[in-house]
């Protein structure tokens, strides 16, 4: 009798362990629209990101309906705008995410999210910065900022990679804080398709940051732009660790140490 009220006990004991380690950790919902430049991107993100979710045990949604995403928003940790943008929200569903954010919760931007024909100030400002323009796509040479960041955590100090390297405006230089920027001297910043040649941002040029807006937090990287980006490890690894800040907040330092951000 006792041996099986043994049993049974060690039986709930093991239940609850694995219901508790299945949970998930936070909750994602992913937004992307069949934009004319970004289209074949989706396939390879969204079954990057089921892998990424198994892998990291947290919930993960896909939507390309705006009326979609504003019903849902509610219920998530954090929102990954993957090239979409305010030209793809009516007002109303932009006050949706303007009060998610609010509520303290967390925004990841990839790529040309940051490239909205219609503007709107507070979008502009929970990105940090608006596209401008960008050369032709080639390789160039990336410095890491924080090497302590969970975006940056596995990433060298130097960093080769193909891209098409952002020019941005309104840079709010003063509020983010710059995670990766390219080095001009390594690619042609002014080779664009035309003859007029582009101006580059110079020394101080950032393609990935962070910031806390408006009561709750926002990562963008300007990488992402070929499919076969959400094929390498690296630029996966360098997106969850946005997603994970924005999600929770906070990271763990080499050995541990808990750091809020």
């Amino acid at each position: 009798m006792k041996s099986r009220i043994l049993q049974f006990t060690c039986f709930i004991i093991l239940t609850f362990n694995h219901m508790a380690f299945a949970q998930d950790q936070f909750k994602v919902l992913l937004f992307t629209v069949q934009d004319t430049w970004h289209y074949e991107c989706i396939p390879n993100a969204v079954d990057a990101f089921h892998k990424m979710a198994a892998e990291h045990q947290f919930k993960f949604d896909w939507t390309q309906s705006s009326e979609d995403l504003a019903l849902k928003l509610p219920s998530y940790d954090v929102v990954v705008f993957l090239n979409a943008n305010t030209d793809n929200l009516t007002n109303e569903q932009l006050k949706v995410l303007q009060t998610h954010i609010q509520n303290g919760n967390g925004f990841v931007g990839v790529h040309s999210t940051s490239d909205s024909e219609i503007r709107n100030p507070w979008f502009d400002n929970l990105i940090g910065g608006v596209f401008r323009d960008h050369p032709q796509f080639q390789a160039a040479v990336l410095s890491n900022h924080d090497a302590n960041f969970p975006s940056n955590l596995h990433l060298p100090e130097k960093w080769l990679w193909s891209d098409e390297w952002y020019n941005f405006d309104l840079l709010k230089s003063d509020a983010i804080k710059v995670l990766l920027s390219v080095d001009e001297d390594t690619y042609d910043y002014q080779k664009g398709y035309d003859e007029i040649p582009l101006k580059g941002m110079g020394k101080n040029h950032p393609i990935a940051w962070y910031q806390f807006y408006d009561g709750g937090r926002s990562f963008y990287t300007a990488l992402g732009h070929k499919p076969e980006a959400f094929e390498d490890q690296m630029f996966l690894d360098h997106l969850f660790g946005g997603i994970y800040w924005a999600a929770q907040g906070e990271s763990k330092l080499p050995g541990g140490k808990p750091a809020r951000h």
